[in-house]
């Protein structure tokens, strides 16, 4: 994978924002909240650059104490550690966001922002109704699960405005566009490489590399067969976004193996515009 051409082509941008492989130790930590040591965590999340004052920011725009938060420790302690790994993931997520229109022409990525929410939303609401994973874990999984997109538009945008009008005046379905103008490889596989640059958890690495091809993964875990049926599910509702007709179905097989009927998927898919819109004003990009 390291030497894969597209991979060479992201290498050479510089654009990749460099993340201290204590940031995966620190998220290791964050998905065992019951087991870590707080002030080392907190010692390697302070080596995230700008991590902490994003944190206060978001922390002191939000909460209704009387008092300002002065410290990342005040913010772990205040916000609980669930809440600390959901923005923590939110902020390195917008490091791959140059600005508000991101680098891409055609490509909207505020607009796909809205597609991982939707994707987080319904893992948690899957997550919820079978209990077959930690709904507050799968929720962060969903933001980070498409981040090889948010490459290729700081990276490579050329590449993804390619991709994107394959899809939309062609046709093209998007696994198919990435194989043709990525040269075999998918956004899946550049984020999973990326993950393994970061150091993220292994469960996350998972999770982003195998989300369309849940039965290919090697950990093929709850994780990843809740994340393939909410990404199915958020995509009809980001296509509508876009004004398309297109719909994509839902697989008999993985609703079968999370014991979801169809009833309860369409159900989710109708809540979904109105939650996302809920959460996008509480993942506030302004913020960081």
């Amino acid at each position: 994978m390291q030497n894969h051409p597209v991979i060479k082509l992201i290498r050479r941008s510089n654009c990749i924002p460099e993340i201290p492989r204590t940031f995966g130790e620190a998220l290791n930590m964050l998905l065992e909240p019951y087991e870590f040591s707080i002030d080392e965590c907190i010692d390697k999340l302070q080596n995230v650059p700008g991590l902490e004052t994003a944190l206060l920011r978001v922390l002191n725009y939000t909460s209704t104490l009387d008092r300002k938060m002065l410290t990342l420790k005040d913010a772990v302690l205040y916000l609980g550690a669930k809440n600390i790994r959901i923005i923590a993931i939110a902020y390195i997520t917008k490091l791959l966001l140059p600005n508000r229109s991101g680098r891409a022409k055609i490509f909207n990525n505020r607009t796909y922002w809205k597609h991982c929410i939707a994707t987080s939303i319904a893992s948690r609401m899957i997550a919820a109704r079978t209990g077959l994973c930690d709904k507050d874990r799968i929720f962060t999984y969903g933001l980070i699960h498409d981040i090889g997109i948010t490459v290729l538009d700081i990276c490579l945008p050329e590449y993804l405005d390619r991709i994107y009008e394959m899809q939309m005046e062609r046709g093209v379905h998007q696994i198919v566009a990435e194989k043709i103008v990525l040269k075999g490889i998918t956004h899946s596989k550049i984020g999973m490489w990326l993950c393994g640059e970061w150091g993220l958890p292994e469960e996350i690495k998972e999770v982003v590399g195998h989300h369309h091809y849940p039965f290919q993964s090697v950990y093929a875990g709850n994780e990843v067969r809740i994340i393939y049926l909410a990404d199915s599910i958020s995509t009809n509702y980001y296509v509508k976004l876009l004004g398309t007709d297109t719909t994509f179905n839902y697989t008999d097989i993985t609703m079968e193996m999370l014991n979801l009927s169809r009833e309860v998927t369409e159900d989710i898919a109708l809540r979904l515009p109105e939650e996302v819109e809920r959460v996008n004003r509480i993942v506030d990009f302004d913020l960081f």
